[in-house]
């Protein structure tokens, strides 16, 4: 089977991994070419190198590339030759390590895997170039790029995350740089004094924010975004038995339409966190950034808000996201999400204790309701929003995000003639649309037997969250698995 894999970074390797264990101890041959336009082969954004103090927001003993084996990161890091010696060789499961860390075992993985492959018989080639076309005949799948065409069975979206799309129309301005990273390039551009204001208040405005203060900047620091909101504190990791908002649960609540309708499945998601005990009204009040977060450092042991919402995040996602209809969807996005979305992605304690002391210091102040950012005459910015006019600003730094599922500018050739030919359809809600049974593309008329599949972010419209390493290493596993199920139909 010749499998075209669209983007290397961690999702690639994942499915790599995934393939390697499903047709272990059988006769099938993969040859698989991965497409990657940029350097960074195996990594993607999140995990190239960078500052150690962009840590992975997950504890280093639930990180994998192999759902089924959560500590494989970990082991992988207590053998691992370079840091013999180190803190890292006795690195213990609740710590969080530097991202760059983490994308040397996928590094690491990627080159084993590729050794294992050939001890097979298999190739792994790599095209250091960006699909930019793919056309389909009944015998096979044409991919081209800049260098040439070559020919496949199946195709593989793994797309990554794309860039932040410059909301306020600033690109260009002198002081604005409209992507974070590599912070350890960024960064160093900004002049040590200056008033920083951060566009975004999610993951990537606090690795902007700590990256900043890590680097010794003197400056005032300003966060801000529609709601002022910060990731939550990733608080221990705790059993929580589900009572409202089991899959059983989640299908009584279907109408005869087979639909599930917003207003009931908030009313699932209230009774399980009413249940929690769980202050609703606390966590949807307009409160400072600094009281939330210090009261998530208060309960690291246990947050039962935490808890039930990584559990319903686990069991209850897919249940509950794939029986809405994209009009429930989309309410669902734009009035809950921006509450939700800081409990299921939160920051690691390290680096909320960073932020709240320079909220205490006064030099990191985090605004609500973003109305716009302007350049100023001769230099500098404003910004307008619920706090009022705030001028005096140096340098902007964008790190938003837009929308539910990015591809980023370099993937929109290759999705525009996925969608231009009927071989796919993008979702409204970000991404593509999928077989959320197989992670196939869904086709303007669809095949007996998929060819294109899609893998992580691009696929987050309809699974709701799809680009954690967790829900990338389960999906992986559907795609083999539906790889394998076809592998002698023929085509």
């Amino acid at each position: 089977m010749r499998v075209a894999v669209i983007g290397g970074g961690a999702a690639a390797v994942s499915l790599l991994d995934s393939l390697l264990r499903r047709f272990e101890g059988e006769e099938m041959r993969c040859d698989l070419t991965v497409y990657e336009g940029s350097a960074n082969l195996a990594t993607g954004r999140a995990y190239r190198p960078d500052l150690d103090c962009a840590l992975v927001n997950r504890e280093a003993g639930y990180m994998s590339v192999r759902c089924a084996e959560r500590d494989h990161f970990l082991r992988w890091l207590h053998r691992e030759p370079r840091y013999r010696g180190t803190p890292y060789a006795s690195q213990p499961v609740d710590s969080y390590v530097p991202r760059r860390v983490y994308g040397e075992y996928l590094t690491s993985h990627l080159e084993s895997g590729r050794a294992e492959a050939e001890r097979r018989g298999w190739t792994v080639g790599v095209v250091p170039e960006f699909a930019v076309e793919a056309k389909a005949t009944a015998a096979d799948v044409m991919i081209r790029s800049a260098g040439g065409v070559s020919h496949f069975d199946r195709v593989v979206l793994c797309l990554g995350t794309g860039e932040p799309t410059d909301p306020y129309g600033l690109t260009g301005t002198p002081g604005f740089h409209p992507d974070p990273y590599p912070l350890r390039s960024v960064l160093p551009e900004i002049a040590a004094d200056a008033h920083v204001l951060v566009l975004g208040t999610g993951l990537s405005g606090v690795d902007v924010a700590l990256g900043l203060l890590r680097s010794g900047h003197r400056g005032p620091i300003t966060m801000t975004s529609r709601h002022g909101l910060l990731p939550g504190v990733r608080a221990t990791q705790s059993p929580f038995q589900l009572r409202h908002t089991t899959p059983e649960a989640v299908r009584r609540r279907v109408g005869p339409d087979g639909a599930l309708r917003i207003r009931d499945a908030w009313r699932l998601l209230r009774d399980e966190l009413i249940a929690a005990g769980v202050d609703l009204r606390a966590l949807a009040a307009d409160r400072p950034a600094a009281e939330r977060l210090r009261e998530d450092l208060s309960q690291l042991d246990y947050n039962a808000c935490h808890a039930a919402v990584a559990a319903m995040m686990h069991q209850a996602r897919e249940p509950i996201w794939c029986a809405m209809p994209d009009a429930d969807r989309r309410l669902f996005l734009s009035r809950f999400h921006p509450f939700g979305k800081p409990l299921y992605n939160p920051m690691p304690p390290p680096t909320a204790r960073a932020l709240l002391d320079a909220m205490d210091s006064g030099q990191l102040t985090v605004r609500s309701r973003t109305a716009g950012v302007t350049a100023r005459a001769g230099g500098g910015f404003t910004l307008e929003d619920g706090g009022g006019r705030l001028t005096g600003v140096d340098t902007v730094v964008d790190a938003t995000r837009s929308g539910l599922a990015g591809t980023g500018t370099r993937a929109e050739p290759f999705v525009d003639s996925l969608t231009g030919s009927g071989l796919a359809v993008r979702n409204p809600l970000g991404g593509m649309r999928i077989d959320v049974a197989t992670n196939a593309l869904r086709a303007t008329l669809p095949e007996d037997v998929p060819r294109f599949f899609a893998l992580g972010d691009i696929t987050s419209g309809d699974l709701f969250y799809a680009g954690s390493m967790y829900m990338i290493n389960a999906r992986a596993e559907v795609i083999t698995g539906t790889l394998a199920r076809t592998a002698n139909s023929g085509r």
